[in-house]
């Protein structure tokens, strides 16, 4: 045997020595992780009658004080599903063991992650008495910091959050404008007036958002101040956008004026669309003649809204569509267009509710 062959088999040997260690190695790490999943269900298990006695309040102290600290994730998964008695004996429990303290001592944290974990678990907890150190990390330097505590302070439920989430749009950094609509969308409609203000207020980037929400709650008490800035041709487009559509989710035919007026007007394409579209949902007979004028003469996408808007008014407003649908040009196709849409949804809907 060469000198070459010789080494060559002794390279082999120790690549083949290699292969069954890694192999090994890999088999005993999953056999590791096996085993302490299913260690981890078995406390799962056996702290689940535990979790079940704390619900009904029939949990002896000292189990509670004593128990791993895998009941404090249990409990942590539990939160988000439960309201009422049954949420606030979890959180007393997580008060109790010193979990809210720990967490709260974590929002000044170094690790940007450890600031935004213990926001998101004081959120969960709903604890009120942290609504001020949570306001502080609205201004925090990493975003995701950011936009944990305003999801925490939406979860907390706390109205006086209201104004600290309006004011993280605008400041800088800011907060995104879907973090903070959800966050002020779960404080639920405590947060209505403070919204009405601040369609109007001095916070520009607060505006559309505030005027969005009003909508989403479908606020009838919001559609004079909606209305107002609809009509309001020195207000931005995007306000002015935003409080149309809010004005027909909120669906109040007192909206049908201003909305006409903007439509009918020389304001910008997004406002005249918006327009059209909430007088659509709306459904008010009175914007029959509007709808079909300006589908006669808008651009093309305004027409092509208002079209859509007529199918919503019934057989008038279909009937105002088969009248033009033989035009030729941008009217007739607009209109034949939301004839069809409207056959094909009326062909969907009995089978959708089969279905159901």
């Amino acid at each position: 045997m060469s000198g070459i062959e010789a080494g060559s088999l002794v390279v082999s040997a120790v690549l083949a020595l290699l292969t069954v260690l890694l192999l090994l190695a890999t088999a005993l790490e999953h056999a590791g992780r096996t085993r302490r999943a299913a260690r981890t269900a078995r406390h799962r298990a056996e702290l689940t009658p535990l979790v079940h006695a704390l619900l009904e309040d029939d949990a002896p102290d000292s189990d509670v004080s004593s128990a791993d600290p895998l009941l404090d994730e249990l409990v942590l998964e539990l939160l988000p599903q439960l309201r009422g008695a049954d949420r606030a004996a979890l959180q007393s429990v997580l008060v109790d063991r010193g979990v809210v303290d720990q967490a709260a001592a974590q929002l000044g944290a170094r690790a940007a992650w450890r600031r935004g974990r213990a926001a998101e678990l004081l959120g969960n907890v709903a604890s009120s008495r942290h609504v001020p150190d949570l306001v502080a990390l609205l201004t925090d330097p990493v975003a995701d910091v950011r936009s944990a505590a305003a999801r925490a302070l939406g979860r907390i439920g706390d109205v006086t959050s209201v104004a600290p989430l309006l004011a993280a749009l605008d400041a800088r950094p800011s907060v995104p404008p879907g973090v903070v609509g959800m966050a002020l969308l779960d404080l639920g409609t405590p947060a209505l007036p403070a919204l009405r203000d601040a369609v109007n207020g001095p916070l520009r980037a607060a505006r559309p958002v505030a005027a969005q929400l009003l909508g989403l709650h479908g606020d009838p008490g919001a559609t004079g101040v909606l209305a107002d800035v609809v009509a309001d041709g020195r207000r931005t487009p995007v306000v002015r956008e935003a409080a149309a559509s809010a004005l027909g989710r909120i669906g109040s035919p007192h909206a049908t004026p201003a909305l006409v007026a903007a439509l009918t007007s020389d304001a910008p394409l997004g406002v005249r669309l918006a327009a059209a579209q909430a007088l659509g949902r709306i459904g008010d007979p009175g914007c029959l003649d509007p709808l079909t004028t300006t589908m006669r003469s808008a651009p093309v996408p305004v027409r092509a809204a208002c079209a859509d808007a007529l199918t919503a008014l019934g057989d008038r407003g279909r009937a105002r569509l088969v009248a033009h649908a033989y035009l030729a040009g941008p009217t007739g196709a607009v209109a034949r267009a939301a004839l069809d849409s409207s056959a094909a949804r009326a062909v969907r809907r009995p089978s959708s509710l089969q279905a159901a």
